[in-house]
């Protein structure tokens, strides 16, 4: 069905505007203006990838009759089911059960004691930065195995899919970074910038070395050997072929 290379295109796309959104929050640090752009589309790779992988867990577990019989909204119902849940309780475990540590609505402030970061500071990032990215994700996880289902070809997306990924994933750093000022600051805030940019770089390598295994693997398979090996006998075979024998 093509749903996992969705989810993590669609994760990529969502949680990279999120990391956006933060950069042009960020206008005071330029030394690290575009470094939640690239952190953020890493993010979202991998938990595009774990929302794709529950939208399968969730086919597989549903009975394949129920859905196949409703037709395309169900399964789309599903797929965005099981993806929602994939990209949602990741942030909000961490949110939830983790230290009031503010990430995104207090870049660089400390701890809060929990009387200041519970209620609104917390619910406030959660819906910003967990649920609004893991319904976009689930929306276009949706509607790319939707694109997958109703194609005469499904399994092309399974290569083509992470490699345009990977490709966008190789120019976003120089893309986030154009027209921001120069890393300045001490050695901690530039080699902040470059170890992000070496993060963004090597994901989108990893995903376009997945995406040429999976096309090596499902690329056409030149046949062996004659295409009727019945009507041709080794070549040690006194035999003669059947078209020549007795002209029957």
């Amino acid at each position: 069905m093509g749903v996992v290379p969705w989810g993590v295109a669609a994760g990529a796309v969502a949680w990279c505007l999120v990391g956006s959104r933060r950069a042009a929050r960020l206008e005071n640090y330029p030394w690290n203006v575009w470094t939640p752009i690239g952190y953020g589309a890493v993010k979202g790779v991998f938990l595009g990838l774990l929302a794709g992988w529950c939208a399968v867990v969730v086919l597989r577990v549903v009975p394949v009759a129920w859905w196949r019989e409703r037709g395309v909204a169900r399964f789309a119902g599903l797929v965005f089911s099981g993806g929602l849940l994939g990209g949602l309780v990741p942030g909000t475990v961490r949110d939830f059960m983790g230290e009031p540590q503010p990430r995104t609505l207090y870049y660089f402030d400390g701890p809060r004691p929990e009387s200041e970061w519970y209620w609104r500071p917390l619910l406030s990032e959660w819906l910003t930065c967990t649920v609004l990215p893991a319904l976009g994700c689930a929306v276009l996880l949706a509607v790319g195995a939707l694109v997958s289902v109703r194609s005469s070809r499904p399994e092309r997306f399974g290569w083509a899919v992470p490699a345009l990924v990977g490709v966008g994933l190789l120019f976003l750093p120089d893309w986030a970074a154009s027209g921001a000022p120069e890393p300045v600051g001490n050695g901690d805030h530039v080699n902040e910038s470059a170890s992000a940019g070496l993060v963004v770089l090597a994901t989108g390598l990893g995903l376009l070395v997945s995406a040429w295994v999976v096309w090596w693997r499902r690329r056409p398979r030149r046949p062996v050997g004659p295409a009727s090996p019945g009507l041709t006998p080794p070549r040690s075979s006194p035999i003669p072929p059947r078209s020549v024998r007795g002209g029957g």
